[in-house]
């Protein structure tokens, strides 16, 4: 049997609609990997724990005589709403709202190129007085859900719920909800949804989790066959490989169910998984976590959390896979921040136009690059197995910090910093998680509602700044044109935590700023802004060492 019809036959019992964070469905399908694993000869472990639960109980979006066919974005609550359209389009800057009222209305509004970022677009649409959101797709013959809230940031604690229903149509309906808007006709658009606060969502797992330990997340949004059934059936098929000489973990409430609408609401079971595992001291003996999702495509993707497993990866598997940094959206991320040597293996970019959609469904997905990203998971298994934490290249940390502080060798701080980099031993992976959890965070920069990107997983903290001085130094020195500074990182902050780091802004809300004296003030500024950066990092680096 090929790995498509295995993987095929085991993905045939999942339903095609929702499997939400916390619901039954979830639950059902977490005892039914829970009896697989058990039937494999493995000793399986449950942790249980609170989530939002939001369901879908009824949509309705239609002109007079004619409804069509829509689903309900989480986590509308429910609501009706009868009125005149309009249209809006791709629109999510603010200045690019300003002029629109939509009092008493209803917004269609196209989902951004970036559909993560529909919540911005939602935002606006409520502070310009919508009664209701339409969203239209990007493409045809498609329903698409992105969870919304009403939050400005990415906070990991509690937020504000939406107030307003917001539903998504297809391309073609959208197109047509706008055509009998123009004849004056009012869109009805009614919405029935659940949500408990306290339902219960579930991690299984089992095997030895000193690893290697495979992952993949239980709960999807519509079919949801890339994201993330597909990968269930990866880890699956690798138990039956493997057996008790790995790990195997399914987290429940990756797509959604952080408590109290938090703006940070996705990854959670894993979060709370990498919580207990801490808590209970089994985190210390964890081994190395090969996270699976959104596979489908055909350049596979390892997304490693820090530069010594990165090398680590690119040693054992060559060019078989492109190797980059962790990325905040996936699972891997939530142990990635607690030290582990973390990956997630995916085609993301490659699954966006069916991304939480009812699309997603096994005819998109590319089978020989499954076969690929198969065999790349095993063979970094297999690599670890043999070496343990021997695969991992552990002066990569010590050497990419130096290498940030070379470029602003000039400063005091950074002379000081180097001399304690030579004196710290890094021959553990013990001492290894230290300077990984200390020193890596979520970084943004620039100001989240008009920077539409994700948090970049960043090592070394307290060295981002150092290309903005660097960069700014050589346009005062003539080396580089002055309209350069508008590439610099500007404002600077530890997402999810929402620490705001010290910062400048040389381009302020679109505005680019160059003048030769206000650029010699931006140099004096950032240059202390650097220092004290230097010396927190000094500071957490001396913490390591007592």
């Amino acid at each position: 049997m090929s790995i498509a019809e295995k993987l095929a036959s085991i993905a045939a019992g999942t339903p095609q609609s929702d499997v939400v964070a916390g619901s039954e469905q979830e639950r059902a399908i977490s005892e039914n990997l829970r009896a697989f694993l058990e039937s494999l000869g493995l000793e399986t472990g449950v942790y249980e724990f609170e989530a939002l639960s939001w369901e879908e109980r009824y949509v309705e979006v239609g002109f007079k005589g004619l409804k069509l066919r829509s689903v309900a974005l989480p986590y509308s609550l429910p609501g009706e709403a009868e009125g005149k359209v309009v249209y809006v389009g791709g629109r999510i800057l603010e200045d690019e709202w300003a002029s629109i009222d939509l009092s008493g209305k209803i917004a269609l509004v196209k989902f951004f190129s970036k559909v993560d970022e529909a919540e911005w677009q939602y935002i606006r649409a409520v502070r310009a007085g919508a009664e209701a959101v339409v969203f239209m797709d990007n493409y045809p013959n498609r329903l698409r859900k992105m969870v919304l809230t009403l939050n400005t940031d990415y906070r990991f604690t509690e937020g504000t719920p939406p107030p307003i229903p917001a539903v998504a149509v297809s391309l073609e309906d959208g197109l047509r909800i706008l055509k009998l808007a123009h004849r004056g006709e009012k869109l009805l658009v009614r919405v029935d949804t659940k949500v408990d606060h306290y339902s219960r969502s579930r991690v299984v797992y089992a095997g030895s989790l000193e690893g290697p330990v495979f992952s993949a997340h239980i709960d999807k949004w519509l079919s949801g066959f890339t994201d993330d059934v597909l990968g269930v059936g990866v880890v699956m098929l690798l138990a039956e490989r493997l057996r008790d000489s790995a790990g195997y973990i399914f987290f429940g409430s990756e797509e959604s169910g952080a408590p109290g609408y938090s703006p940070w609401y996705w990854i959670w079971g894993s979060r709370s998984f990498a919580e207990y595992l801490e808590k209970t001291g089994l985190l210390d003996d964890f081994g190395m976590l090969l996270n699976v999702d959104t596979l489908g495509g055909r350049e596979v993707r390892v997304s490693a959390s820090t530069p010594d497993v990165q090398e680590g990866i690119a040693d054992a598997i060559g060019s078989s896979a492109r190797i980059c940094p962790d990325q905040v959206i996936f699972d891997s991320f939530s142990f990635t921040m607690k030290g582990i040597p973390s990956t997630t293996t995916h085609t993301f970019p490659e699954v966006l136009p069916v991304y939480h959609t009812d699309m997603d469904t096994p005819a998109f997905v590319d089978w020989q690059g499954v076969e690929r990203a198969v065999r790349v998971l095993e063979r970094i298994a297999t690599e670890f197995a043999a070496k343990r934490w021997g695969m991992f290249k552990y002066a990569e940390l010590t050497r990419r910090i130096a290498e940030r502080l070379e470029r602003v060798s000039h400063l005091p701080s950074a002379a000081k910093a180097v001399e304690l980099l030579q004196s710290l031993r890094l021959d553990s992976e013990e001492s290894a998680r230290q300077v990984r959890r200390a020193l890596t965070g979520p970084m943004f920069w620039g100001r989240y509602d008009r920077v539409f990107r994700d948090s970049e997983v960043y090592y070394p903290l307290f060295t981002d700044a150092i290309d903005d001085l660097v960069l700014l130094s050589d346009i005062l020195a003539g080396a580089r044109s002055p309209a350069d500074v508008a590439g610099m990182k500007g404002l600077r902050r530890i997402s999810g935590f929402e620490v705001v780091l010290p910062s400048v802004e040389p381009v302020f809300y679109g505005r680019v700023l160059s003048s030769p004296g206000f650029l010699k003030e931006l140099y004096l500024v950032l240059e202390r802004v650097v220092e004290k950066d230097i010396n927190t990092l000094v500071e957490r680096l001396q913490a390591l060492k007592k």
